[in-house]
């Protein structure tokens, strides 16, 4: 886990190795343990190391270090093999040990016990093929001088951020969009249509980032740059779990299914070098996984290290299930209490570290437990992030489940959901979230009739949550995982992770558990108000009835409406008396009459607050990275 920077340019454009290596030092948070870089030419054919800095250089690769596994210097990046290729990774690839064996078999020779060496030795065996025998995750760059080009590949799921930025006679590659502002040429400005989204409903397109002319890789594709002419091939996909067909409709088999496949991902996501712990809220997600990891090191010396966030005297506090967890399998455990005056204090980092604004202050609260687990000097977590989108898990994906039922006029099954919600063991919370469900739609459209562009500006509307809309079926189930939940959850991730040097692994994202779910019936997801059965099946007796059957779901949640309400009010009002950038781009008395709303509000308006924050962080992204965000 690392962070790096690529740039290939044409021989006659100057750029000198400090402008590389400042980049690579921008993420040093990424990478504390080390760092490298290596400068490459071609002369009569051939690619070699270019000699000292007269900046005709034409390939730049550097790299930070985060040393997870093989911690010698033979596991060190950039990384060459036989001479005719060279790899900077972000990542891990998970079942490298296996790979390395079958290597073997076909000849390769491996000098160190790293996954890095084991994928250019795949590259080298099978090209651009290898990418599908990869799990994991990874951002990587490969230098082919076979090919004379380089190769962009970035994992099925976006996990690993991979960006790029081009400008005539340069392409740069690099981990973290703040690395690009080293590089000349490069200008700061705004991407409307991303602004406009984020602002307006609080989703993201993943093919966009807040800065205009910064390109994510896409998730699951691979793309070459010829190093002729610094052409770029178009991404090319190679995985497609949208033809993964249903196959498994019994309940008890799905849950059978599940726990098997989810054993092995947690196994092979246990390999490190270094000390592995747990993020744990005291969900069913993040709990399945550190008991899970507890059934798998039975008769190891070492306990597990948890990791949770707590809010005391809230409705939200989550540590009751995190303790129910520890009397259930040994945890040391730690908390951590985020709290608005950290928020503020933090505040100018947490910024900066992101790229982008965030969505709400639960990404805080997150930021918050990494810090915590860096503190205890453990570098490399297992988290519970993507057990709701596998499993169509949230309230939201369980309604537009029944709304499907009812549009094909399945009004019976719609009714045993109700019925068994209440009787048989059940989940009466189907009841109580209905109307919740339906006022939430209702304030989203209500709020956003509030926000006021100004009407010289022509702002795109969203079509993120639209499109889930209109989609049905395992094409809306698919689009939850790959579009619309994950990519901007797994970007705060990965941000707040490494801003204290930490690996964050994602057992549920396996891409092989991934397509196994794909393969159950919605039918076999959902039982009398219960969401994600199988896994609720399948545990049944590793996690204790508490959690196994706790009604509602939270997460690292903050008590975000109470902190806008009291704790951050006065900053709020400091902050709205002031001129700001995001003044250029919305009504001030618009932004004005939102925080009134907020404050005054008898009861708590989730998405009106949600609204609220996104707005001022926004202008703090503005400020902080000095965005021009004029339209011309």
């Amino acid at each position: 886990m690392c962070g790096i920077i690529g740039i290939c340019k044409s021989q006659d454009f100057p750029l000198s190795s400090s402008t590389l290596y400042g980049s690579r030092d921008r993420v040093a948070h990424r990478g504390p343990d080390d760092s490298g870089s290596v400068l490459l030419s071609r002369q009569e054919g051939v690619w070699e190391e270019a000699q000292g800095d007269a900046g005709n250089w034409q390939v730049g690769l550097a790299f930070r270090r985060l040393a997870i596994l093989d911690l010698s210097p033979a596991g060190r990046q950039p990384m060459s093999y036989r001479n005719r290729y060279w790899i900077v990774c972000n990542g891990e690839v998970f079942n490298f040990v296996e790979l390395r064996d079958e290597l073997k078999q076909l000849g390769h020779d491996f000098h160190s016990r790293s996954d890095t060496e084991v994928i250019l030795a795949a590259y080298a065996e099978w090209g651009r093929s290898c990418f599908k025998k990869f799990r994991g995750m990874w951002g990587m760059m490969i230098l082919d001088a076979v090919r004379n080009e380089v190769v962009l590949c970035r994992d099925r799921l976006g996990i690993k951020p991979l960006y790029f930025w081009q400008r005539r006679n340069m392409t740069a590659v690099v981990s973290e969009i703040k690395q690009l502002i080293e590089l000349p040429g490069f200008r700061v400005k705004m991407n409307i249509r991303a602004a406009s989204d984020f602002l307006s409903s609080g989703y993201e397109n993943p093919s966009h980032t807040f800065f205009d002319a910064v390109h994510p890789i896409p998730a699951g594709t691979s793309l070459s740059i010829n190093l002729t002419d610094l052409n770029q091939t178009i991404p090319e996909p190679y995985w497609h779990p949208e033809r993964i067909t249903i196959s498994i409709h019994d309940k008890t088999e799905a849950g059978r299914l599940f726990t098997d496949k989810l054993t092995e991902s947690v196994q092979i996501h246990l390999r490190s070098d270094v000390p592995v712990g747990c993020a744990l809220s005291g969900g069913l997600d993040s709990s399945s996984i550190a008991a899970l990891v507890h059934q798998l090191h039975q008769g190891r010396s070492s306990t597990l290290h948890s990791f949770t966030s707590t809010f005391p005297d809230t409705d939200i506090d989550e540590k009751e299930f995190a303790d129910e967890l520890a009397r259930h399998i040994p945890l040391n455990q730690h908390f951590v209490t985020p709290d608005p005056k950290t928020f503020l204090q933090d505040l100018d980092r947490f910024v900066w570290i992101h790229d982008e604004p965030v969505g709400s202050l639960s990404i805080y609260a997150s930021y918050c437990l990494a810090r915590l687990t860096r503190h205890h000097h453990i570098p490399v977590t297992l988290n519970g992030q993507g057990g709701d989108e596998i499993l169509s898990g949230y309230w939201q994906t369980y309604f537009l489940y029944l709304r499907e039922l009812i549009k094909h006029w399945k009004w019976p099954t719609v009714a045993r959901h109700y019925w068994g919600s209440v009787f048989f063991h059940g989940n009466p919370e189907l009841i109580r979230q209905t109307p919740v469900m339906f006022r939430r739609y209702r304030e989203r459209d209500r709020w956003r009739d509030r926000i006021r562009f100004f009407k010289n500006v022509e702002f795109p509307l969203s079509e993120t949550f639209n499109q889930m809309l209109s989609l049905q079926g395992q094409e809306r189930r698919v689009y939850e995982i790959r579009k619309m939940f994950l990519p901007r959850l797994l970007k705060w991730d990965d941000r707040n992770s490494m801003a204290f040097g930490v690996e964050g692994r994602y057992p549920f994202l396996d891409h092989e558990l991934i397509e196994l779910c794909l393969s159950f019936s919605p039918e076999s997801l959902y039982q009398n108000g219960w969401v994600k059965w199988p896994m609720r099946v399948g545990l049944a007796g590793l996690l204790p009835e508490k959690i196994l059957k706790r009604r509602v779901k939270l997460g690292f949640e903050t008590p975000q409406n109470e902190w806008l309400r009291y704790s951050l009010r006065p900053s709020l009002e400091d902050w709205m008396r002031q001129d700001h950038p995001i003044h250029s781009i919305l009504d001030p008395s618009a932004i004005r009459e939102l925080a009134q709303s907020v404050w005054n509000a008898r009861r708590a308006d989730e998405e009106t607050g949600q609204a609220l924050f996104r707005m001022f962080i926004f202008d703090r992204w503005l400020e902080r990275f000095g965005v021009d965000c004029s339209f011309s």
